[in-house]
């Protein structure tokens, strides 16, 4: 099945939403301190360079060295959940609750192509999602770049929020969220270098 590698994202509203149980689980407001994270701890992961990622398991993993944002794994009911109305075939030990406390450069993501996200909180009501293309550079890009804004970023995509609904990221196309004013805070379902030909044929095409 041919899916156009240059889309940026799609809204995809017939996915069930998250139920109450799954979204009282994640704690708000705590963080694990700085301190803590290490490229190889199985607790407490920080990707520093690509070599730090070993697609292992975590509890937490601050996944760029560009700011000090985080994520947290899901429960098991929470993998059983997705594993049974969202799809089966994604990175279990990959997915969780992202929290976004500070802003993110431009950037592709550090350890998958693809990724299906839930906002629980967008960032305030201003908050954009942004896709970029670099000068001189293809739309599709390698992993774990982080670029500055200026004048050699085209902005070629952008939606507000997005609120109330899931939505599927190509993460090797730059992107940001601009305009924060608070808290983001997302559900992430990990998808490595594919994503899974059933869910494409259902709901991306």
């Amino acid at each position: 099945m041919y899916i156009n590698p240059n889309w940026t994202y799609k809204i995809l509203p017939k996915l069930p939403k998250p139920p109450v149980w799954l979204i009282s689980q994640i704690d708000r407001t705590y963080r694990p301190g700085s301190a803590q994270f290490s490229p190889d701890s199985r607790e407490y992961l920080s990707i520093r360079k690509k070599a730090d990622w070993k697609k292992q398991t975590y509890d937490w993993i601050q996944p760029m060295a560009s700011n000090s944002n985080v994520r947290h794994y899901f429960s098991s009911d929470a993998i059983d959940w997705i594993n049974k109305n969202i799809t089966h075939e994604f990175q279990a030990t990959n997915s969780g609750a992202m929290f976004f406390d500070e802003p993110q450069l431009p950037h592709t993501d550090v350890t998958r192509d693809f990724v299906l996200l839930y906002n629980l909180e967008t960032g305030g009501p201003d908050s954009e999602l942004c896709f970029w293309q670099e000068a001189g550079k293809s739309r599709t890009r390698e992993r774990m770049l982080a670029v500055e804004h200026g004048a050699h970023l085209q902005l070629i995509d952008r939606i507000k929020g997005p609120f109330d609904s899931w939505y599927m990221v190509n993460a090797r196309i730059i992107h940001s969220v601009e305009n924060i004013s608070t808290l983001r805070l997302n559900l992430q379902v990990s998808f490595d270098t594919a994503l899974p030909q059933a869910f494409c044929k259902q709901h991306l095409t």
